[in-house]
């Protein structure tokens, strides 16, 4: 009782509660990822039909396809959750996931910098700030705190505390059944035993491992991914990745492409963070130590290469920048009473704060769907003029699913790729030469699109097409020849 009265009145646990807490409340604003709605929806299928679905069921034009379902397990949590406890029940989980991550790259900082856990507190938080625009209620988000933890797996393996990893082959089983990434825990565990080989040289230090720890290290992770073939996709859970080659996706959506700094976000958020990073850095005096230049360096590259893997390297540079920043601001560790005594009050203000923002998550979770990022309303006149063959944006297929519309195309990229339709809707929706023929052939019998779209303007200048529906967020049209109305 007494040491959780000290951590209460201290430095770090008044950074950790701002954080955590933070973005707790940061995640109660409207759902606005396009992939959310599919993914609970597939929970809700898996939950409803009892059983891991591997066809497409879901799409008009691709039903039957392959479908490679590698994150079932998070959307069976995630539609339980919403199910038992609609918004409040995805918000725990989104808010959840974040909050251990911040908690275990916090262990990891506590023991890099041997206890500165003043140091460790203020870099758990820099380990997904930078990042925040990827922190969405997605499966990957799991994959970051798996990340996280088998960092800190490896801290206190070089500790000597092998009996930690007997917890790997469970924990990759569980990740390989919930995001397509469980790869990069075998890599980073391998990664460790192929970097302890590396002597020191100039300002790298070599990673020392106790003896034993490499055959560990070894063993424990090719372990589970042995187990990890235990899912509906078998070895498919492994190779999902390899979706990043495709040059077709590549090219077309978004998160896969290079890092813009010309955005907001990345000209005065990442653009910062990095220079920082560097700074401190190339500004110590103290050696580097070889493993977390690599994994720091390593997701650095990937990064500048897919953006999405900015997570990753935030998650990466923790251990990096605990090892030199150990020796910072070790005296605020080691407050006076009347420090303390405001730290008290300051965290007592911030989950005052916190308690009453929580009113935001009452209510269904339909209510807690953006109805500028999703077309609310066009889907609720959809539903009300049912039509069979929709030709639908890319960014609204995961709503439409949820909605139990069938789509024309959706979030689930693979399945659109291996029998050409994310290629045709590509034409459809850039209007490229073969645009005419493609809407002779799939004979749609509704187009939804947000007002102005290349595709959009082109049906409503043809005789043949007519606007039935049109509000500032989303239009259909449908054949003229139709008898419905708006």
């Amino acid at each position: 009782m007494r040491r959780f009265i000290g951590r209460l009145t201290s430095l770090e646990w008044l950074i950790l509660f701002i954080w955590i807490l933070g973005f707790a409340v940061y995640a109660m604003q409207p759902l606005s990822d396009p992939d959310t709605p599919w993914h609970i929806a597939t929970g809700q299928y898996i939950l409803q039909h009892h059983f891991v679905p591997t066809h497409d069921v879901f799409s008009w034009s691709s039903k039957g396809q392959p479908w490679i379902t590698q994150e079932w397990l998070f959307e069976v949590v995630l539609a339980w959750l919403v199910n038992h406890l609609q918004f409040i029940g995805a918000w725990l989980l989104y808010a959840g996931i974040h909050g251990a991550t911040v908690v275990a790259l916090y262990r990891l900082g506590v023991i890099v910098t041997k206890d500165n856990r003043v140091i460790a507190a203020v870099l758990a938080g820099a380990g997904t700030f930078p990042a925040i625009d990827f922190w969405t209620l997605r499966p990957q988000i799991f994959s970051y705190f798996m990340f996280a933890v088998f960092l800190l797996i490896l801290a206190k393996v070089r500790q000597g505390n092998f009996a930690v990893l007997w917890f790997v082959p469970l924990l990759i089983f569980v990740w390989a059944n919930t995001h397509g990434s469980s790869s990069i825990g075998v890599v980073a565990c391998l990664l460790e035993v192929a970097v302890s080989f590396i002597p020191s040289f100039g300002r790298f230090s070599q990673t020392r491992l106790p003896n034993g720890a490499r055959w560990r290290l070894v063993v424990a992770p090719l372990a589970g991914m042995a187990l990890g073939l235990l899912n509906p996709n078998g070895y498919k859970a492994y190779t999902y990745a390899l979706l990043g080659t495709k040059q077709l996706m590549v090219n077309n959506i978004m998160e896969w492409h290079s890092p813009d700094f010309h955005t907001f976000d990345f000209k005065y958020g990442v653009l910062p963070y990095l220079i920082v990073v560097f700074i401190i850095i190339l500004a110590s005096k103290r050696r580097l130590p070889m493993r977390e230049i690599l994994f720091f360096g390593g997701s650095f590259a990937v990064t500048l290469v897919y953006q999405r893997f900015l997570p990753y390297m935030a998650i990466a540079a923790v251990p990096l920048l605990a090892s030199v920043l150990s020796q910072w601001l070790v005296t605020l560790n080691y407050l006076r009473r009347w420090m303390q005594f405001v730290n008290v009050l300051l965290v007592a203000a911030v989950i005052g704060i916190f308690l009453g923002q929580t009113p935001q998550v009452r209510g269904n979770l339909n209510s807690h769907f953006s109805a500028t990022a999703y077309p609310v309303a066009a889907v609720n006149y959809l539903k009300q003029h049912p039509v069979h063959r929709l030709l639908n944006s890319y960014a609204w297929g995961g709503y439409l699913i949820y909605e139990g519309i069938p789509t024309f195309v959706d979030g689930r990229t693979d399945v659109f790729m291996k029998n050409g339709v994310f290629s045709d809707y590509l034409a459809l929706q850039n209007i490229w030469w073969n645009c005419p023929d493609l809407i002779s052939e799939y004979h749609f019998d509704a187009v939804l699109f947000p007002p102005g779209s290349q595709i959009i303007t082109y049906l409503t200048q043809d005789a043949n097409w007519r606007v039935v529906y049109v509000d500032p967020n989303a239009e259909i049209l449908e054949p003229a020849k139709s008898s419905k109305s708006q």
